[in-house]
């Protein structure tokens, strides 16, 4: 008889060609992270890929300032050595690095259910444009998840992930996934569909350091707008700054991550405080910075 608490074959292969498991396909302990749990009661998880001009096509002054290499200087080998090795795993075979990815994203749903609020971001440094990315899964996979996890989602092919975790129903909670799980991201992007990104329920943060006017999309489509500001740690976040002559209110990004759960009545500066990168310098700063 078939055990479906275990992965399938194809899976469990691909897995250990790559070095990938249950954990360290998705960060759950980036200390900006936590705090969605803990300041917005909002549980996250991460997914952590090389940024690169393919990853974040539409990336401008940010390359020089991306975070992808900040943090404590004793875990960044190890930390940018994994990324490497999801991003070789998608570029290798995108249709099992994708579902190996549902999996997990359903394993750490399952483990927070009992959350009003459950979250997962797929760019932690990067910018894939994901609502154009297909994903299918497999009788066996479908199978596996409602063994597993008591989710039902129906085999086949999806135009993305989240229309396939808009189409997933829990059968532990007797409800749709997609009521207390939410998918959010940063994006340099001004070419998504935003009106679908709303239907889809993936909520986006256009950022600056683009090469495109994230500012004016931003606007135009009444999302709001995250900015680096040349500031102290510990200094307090202005109300208001003026960004290319508009006059905006600032919201202080850096007490939670959790995007969705911002003001988004008009669009707000999502402010965030500079942070360290090697070799960062005061002009890099002074490009990249909105203020």
């Amino acid at each position: 008889m078939t055990n479906l608490k275990l992965l399938s074959p194809d899976l469990r292969e691909f897995r250990k060609e790559f070095n990938l498991n249950s954990t360290n396909t998705l960060t759950l302990t980036s200390p900006k992270i936590l705090k969605n749990e803990k300041v917005s009661k909002a549980p996250t998880a991460v997914l952590y890929l090389k940024p690169s001009k393919t990853a974040c096509s539409s990336a401008g002054s940010c390359f020089s300032m991306c975070l992808n290499t900040a943090g404590n200087p004793a875990y960044l080998k190890g930390k940018l050595a994994c990324r490497s090795r999801r991003d070789l795993a998608l570029r290798t075979n995108k249709d099992l690095f994708l579902r190996n990815l549902v999996i997990e994203l359903f394993r750490f749903y399952s483990k927070n259910r009992n959350f009003d609020n459950v979250s997962a971001r797929l760019n932690g440094v990067s910018d894939h444009k994901w609502m154009t990315i297909k994903v299918s899964i497999t009788g066996y996979d479908s199978s596996h998840l409602l063994e597993k996890y008591g989710i039902a989602v129906t085999a086949g092919a999806y135009n993305n992930i989240f229309e396939l975790f808009n189409s997933a129903y829990d059968y532990a909670k007797n409800m749709a996934v997609s009521k207390t799980f939410s998918f959010y991201d940063y994006s340099k992007h001004i070419d998504h569909n935003f009106e679908l990104a709303r239907r889809l329920g993936y909520h986006l943060t256009l950022s600056a350091g683009s090469l495109f006017d994230t500012l004016s999309t931003a606007i135009e489509n009444g999302l709001n707008y995250a900015g680096v500001l040349n500031i102290k740690r510990n200094a307090p976040m202005p109300k208001f700054i003026t960004v290319k002559g508009i006059k905006l209110p600032v919201i202080d990004g850096d007490l939670t991550d959790w995007r969705i759960g911002d003001s988004n009545q008009t669009t707000h500066v999502v402010g965030l405080r500079v942070k360290r990168t090697p070799n960062q310098t005061e002009t890099m700063r002074r490009a990249f910075c909105i203020a």
